[in-house]
């Protein structure tokens, strides 16, 4: 589903199974039968419920745990056949828990990136200090480039982690979980930051993540563990339009709506409201009617309110038999709050 063909995959996954070997020749099978690609100049998020196998493929990819069955591929070079300092020079990684000294500075970090290519000293070169120096201005630390790295913020040190896999001159990054402890802004701030360097500079970006709401804002691509442990790839309108989001995260007390493509809590009462007008009251009125468990629809039907919201004159018109006029979220939330006891 959604896997694009192309002869110039970065990577390409195939017939492969993942998991862990365990003793007397058993082995536990966390992902199996996987196809999939990365190609060049795409941004690819990978989201599952939490023990779904997402760090497991990662490190599989990587070459921190060995698959148990199948083909990786490097553009056509089988990576089976790579050493480990040899996948460094094709694949650049940031892991979940990154290991840094915090003394270090961010050019000492980005500088660790050259080594692969350094000479048996590991000298630097006038060309590795250029790309060292390059890669540190890509992710925006150009004034931090002295600091050490307890002087950064989390989402500092993070940038400085992806400017050492830059300098690493790879094609491929492999991320595994990188907005994990940010806060809101630097989650959407780092996200921008990949997508820019997969759609400007043509890398190839593979990061899984929790962060389902900014994934489908910024991803080109969402690979997805579904329930029967699957992984499926597709654009993430595809995802919204066939349902698959609200089957796999959806339970008794979400839904995925695709209508605001976010999750919404489930209404908690039979009472059905039926919402007229536009503009940001209108849209605050539904939000405050489905916060409160009111199920809200579009079309008059067999409601016990109808609401009507006057966007010019701030006014809301709530009729539930007789009309009462109100005049601020607040007095509506009071209203409502009275009528669900009343139900």
């Amino acid at each position: 589903m959604g896997e694009p063909y192309s002869d110039i995959s970065l990577l390409t996954i195939k017939n492969c199974t993942v998991g862990y070997s365990l003793k007397q020749n058993k082995n536990l099978e966390v992902l199996a039968n996987l196809n999939l690609s990365v190609q060049p100049g795409e941004l690819i998020t990978f989201i599952g419920p939490n023990g779904c196998g997402k760090s497991t493929l990662i490190k599989s990819l990587v070459g921190l745990i060995p698959k148990l069955k199948g083909e990786l591929y490097f553009k056509n070079e089988n990576l089976e056949l790579t050493s480990f300092s040899e996948r460094a020079e094709r694949i650049g990684v940031v892991l979940t828990e990154p290991v840094y000294e915090r003394n270090m500075t961010v050019k000492e970090l980005v500088s660790m990136g050259r080594y692969t290519h350094t000479n048996w000293l590991g000298s630097l070169s006038k060309l590795d200090r250029a790309i060292v120096d390059e890669s540190i201005t890509k992710v925006g630390l150009r004034v931090k480039i002295n600091s050490r790295l307890a002087e950064l913020s989390d989402g500092e040190r993070q940038r400085a982690m992806i400017a050492r896999v830059l300098s690493q001159d790879v094609d491929l990054i492999i991320l595994d979980e990188p907005t994990a402890h940010l806060d809101l802004s630097n989650r959407m701030e780092v996200l921008l930051l990949l997508k820019s360097l997969a759609h400007e500079f043509g890398k190839g970006i593979l990061l899984s993540t929790h962060e389902l709401g900014l994934a489908l804002q910024v991803s080109d691509r969402i690979w997805m563990v579904n329930n029967q442990q699957q992984v499926i790839s597709d654009i993430p309108e595809e995802l919204i339009r066939t349902g698959w989001l609200d089957r796999v995260f959806g339970n008794e007390k979400i839904s995925f709506h695709p209508w605001s493509a976010s999750f919404e809590v489930s209404s908690k009462t039979s009472i059905k409201a039926f919402v007229r007008g536009i503009g940001i009251l209108q849209a605050c009125v539904v939000r405050l009617l489905k916060r409160m468990g009111v199920k809200v629809i579009y079309e008059s039907a067999d409601q016990k309110i109808t609401i009507d919201v006057y966007e010019q004159d701030q006014k809301i018109v709530v009729d539930n038999g007789s009309k009462k006029e109100i005049h601020t979220l607040h007095e509506l939330q009071s209203y409502i709050t009275k009528l669900l006891q009343e139900a």
